[in-house]
């Protein structure tokens, strides 16, 4: 069978250079052995060529990313990774189950490109029937599979056994076992120049070679237009192509990538995309052993808490132990999808380096562009699936919790804890949140048919599904908004809440300011249940939940509030503040202190010892209310009556105006920031019924 293109230039280059090596080893011309070699007969230097085919066929290209196996009928999609014909239709079949039937694409499993079916009318199940071939691996695999068969000692044969040979005459053509190399070559061939097969691995068979042909036009592929990212012939180009501006050939434009190190920078990208994927892998695998630490902790203490009852709370044991086990299948589940989506990237990855390697050793230049736009693209997906899993991920913990008296009859409850946390080894592919550009991308109506005042939403929380909470206040309302931007629910409060913070992924508590106290709400995706009260006689306007308590403000004074209402003052202060938030690394808190004096503090910085530091002055920021800390601790303040939302380090020494009035916010009162999104509330007559969220990019 033929070769590929491809590998017909490797083998030509290889015959080549081993010819070039013996003429100038021996001082003169070498006589080469004849390329037309008897069935099972080696090639010429065959140790150099088979090692490099064996190198090359072994790659992982030959493997499917789904099943892992040799490929089968092995079909190329768009962004240039094969997969099994039958892996891709199944894949197709199960991505798109659920979905609307007049869905017209899917996302490659490897690298997530959005790709569109030849035509996109017939079934899903056939959709995978219409992408092309890949004919270069299966003219790899063939290869391979013709390469390893059994050689035979050509006496033997004769005589009607099959006998392995060991022995090669270069001369005759033919080959010997150990035996017949006695009695039959060396009596007459005595000059021969014999090759022991056994030291010298295996021996490729003698292939046509041809030049890279053009399939339209059959001519040779000589050009590159970098306006189309195209591979053609002359023709190609002159019909084609004849009015792009940058036309060149593919020598020339592999030379331009060299001389300008693209290549040389897209490889170190590539391979710190390969380490990041395998960094975060590391750590999903250290987040399943950690939930599953957490559910085997929780069920022996089920355990041992059921051998103090007797046999009729055994089926209220099965009933906890279930929730235990429903909890951490499902929590593994998101981990191990994640870590498979990593998994496939990375492998990706590391085949398109190798790959790309071994194209510049050949310098193989069509294979070399192919190549760096296959890595182009596993580059974007990469960044793509940081960004994703940066957002969405949260470390994750099982708990249980239990009356204390066992006489109750009751096996407590089971609660899931999540917690946005930073990945780790995933700073060089994203952008710092510090310099990103801000982007509005929805604003939202809040104001409900029962509501009998206009809204004022002094708290909201942004969660990482994209729901938000919002509190408003002279409604005396929570209100739920789903991922679409609908209000699907509201829950009416004895009192007007402030500031809202988050405790976990299913609860909001909120800061009440008359009568008073704090109030905790559940948060199902489409309801809002009131599940506890805390101190309804102490009025309280900012709220944030730092180690299992909350941290509020009551005008002057910040304290702590555990879940059964016990109460200590942290710190006091000369001026009224109004709003907090917490850096979860270092569980430092940032104060907003309600100003309008130049001069004076407009943000605080409270350490976890109650030492306390002025960070932001009167200025950039007037009379600032809302503020929040992302994941990477910056903080968020809103300028109420300077009109902006300002965004600053820690430590207050990096400021800058994020959003301002030209970006549609006026007297901002509450802001939130999840990921690389965040959501501000207005207090301006007429516009306080809206909401904004923005994106950083």
């Amino acid at each position: 069978m033929a070769l590929s293109i491809r590998w017909r230039h490797f083998l030509i280059t290889c015959r080549a250079e081993v010819k070039r090596k013996d003429t100038m080893a021996e001082g003169g011309p070498h006589a080469d052995p004849p390329d037309t070699m008897a069935e099972g007969g080696p090639h010429a230097d065959p140790q150099s060529e088979d090692n490099t085919l064996r190198n090359l066929s072994d790659s992982h290209l030959l493997k499917c990313p789904i099943c892992l196996e040799q490929l089968r009928q092995p079909k190329s999609l768009p962004c240039r990774h094969s997969l099994c014909e039958e892996c891709l239709s199944s894949y197709i079949v199960s991505e798109m189950s659920g979905t609307s039937d007049t869905a017209t694409s899917f996302i490659c499993p490897v690298c997530r490109t959005l790709t569109h079916p030849v035509d996109k009318s017939e079934a899903k199940e056939k959709w995978a029937q219409q992408f092309p071939t890949d004919n270069v691996a299966i003219e790899i695999i063939q290869l391979r599979n013709r390469t390893t068969e059994p050689r035979y000692c050509a006496p033997c044969q004769r005589k009607g056994s099959m006998t392995s040979a060991r022995f090669w005459c270069k001369i005759t053509q033919s080959l010997f076992c150990e035996s017949c190399k006695v009695d039959f070559h060396d009596v007459v061939h005595v000059s021969c120049d014999i090759v022991d097969m056994r030291g010298s691995g295996n021996f490729l068979l003698k292939h046509d070679t041809s030049d890279k042909r053009c399939d339209k036009h059959k001519d040779e592929i000589a050009y590159y237009c970098e306006d189309h990212k195209s591979l053609g012939c002359s023709k190609c180009i002159t019909v084609g192509h004849r009015k792009c501006d940058n036309v060149s050939t593919t020598e020339d434009y592999c030379e331009k990538l060299n001389s300008s190190s693209q290549l040389e920078e897209r490889k170190t990208f590539l391979q710190q995309g390969a380490d990041d994927m395998e960094s975060m892998i590391k750590d999903f695998y250290r987040r399943q052993q950690n939930i599953a630490d957490d559910k085997d902790a929780v069920l022996k203490r089920i355990d041992d808490l059921q051998e103090r009852m007797d046999k009729r709370i055994r089926e209220m044991k099965r009933e906890i132990t279930d929730d235990v086990i429903t909890a951490y299948k499902q929590e593994r589940e998101n981990l191990k999808v994640s870590t498979q989506k990593c998994e496939r990237l990375m492998v990706a990855i590391q085949n398109t380096l190798e790959s790309s390697t071994t194209a510049l050793q050949r310098n193989d230049h069509m294979d070399t562009i192919r190549l760096y736009q296959k890595g182009q693209t596993e580059l974007e997906a990469c960044k793509d699936l940081v960004k994703e899993m940066q957002m969405s991920i949260s470390t994750v913990s099982i708990e249980h919790e239990i009356d204390s008296d066992v006489t109750s009859l009751n096996f407590g409850k089971i609660f899931v804890r999540k917690q946005q946390k930073h990945l780790p080894g995933v700073q060089t592919l994203v952008k710092p949140l510090s310099q990103c550009k801000v982007k509005e991308i929805r604003k939202m109506n809040i104001q409900c048919p029962s509501d009998q005042f206009e809204c004022v939403a002094r708290g909201v929380v942004y969660f990482p599904d994209g729901r938000i909470v919002v509190g408003d206040e002279s409604n005396e309302k929570i209100k739920l908004i789903n991922d679409a931007g609908d209000v699907v629910d509201e829950l009416k409060l004895d009192g007007n809440p402030w500031d809202l913070c988050m405790v976990d992924n299913t609860t909001v508590a909120a800061a009440i300011e008359r009568p008073g106290g704090i109030r905790v709400v559940t948060v199902t995706p489409s309801k809002l249940i009131l599940s506890s009260v805390i101190n309804t006689n102490t009025r309280y306007y900012g709220i944030t939940y730092r180690d299992d308590e909350f941290i509020v403000t009551t005008g002057s004074e910040v304290c702590s509030v555990k879940k059964d209402g016990t109460t200590k003052t942290l710190y006091r202060y000369t001026d009224r503040v109004y709003a907090l938030s917490h850096d979860s690394k270092d569980g430092q808190l940032f104060i907003a202190h309600n100003t309008y004096r130049t001069g004076s503090t407009a943000i605080g910085r409270l350490s976890t010892d109650n030492k306390y530091t002025d960070v932001l002055k009167f200025g950039v920021v007037k009379c600032p209310y809302g503020v929040d800390v992302d994941v990477k601790g910056n903080v968020y303040v809103c300028g109420c009556t300077s009109n902006n939302v300002v965004q600053m380090s820690g430590d207050g020494t990096n400021v800058r105006e994020l959003i301002t009035a030209a970006d549609g916010i006026t007297l901002p009162l509450a802001i939130s920031v999840c990921g690389d999104k965040l959501v501000v509330t207005n207090n301006l007559h007429g516009q306080s019924n809206f909401i904004q969220v923005f994106q950083l990019v």
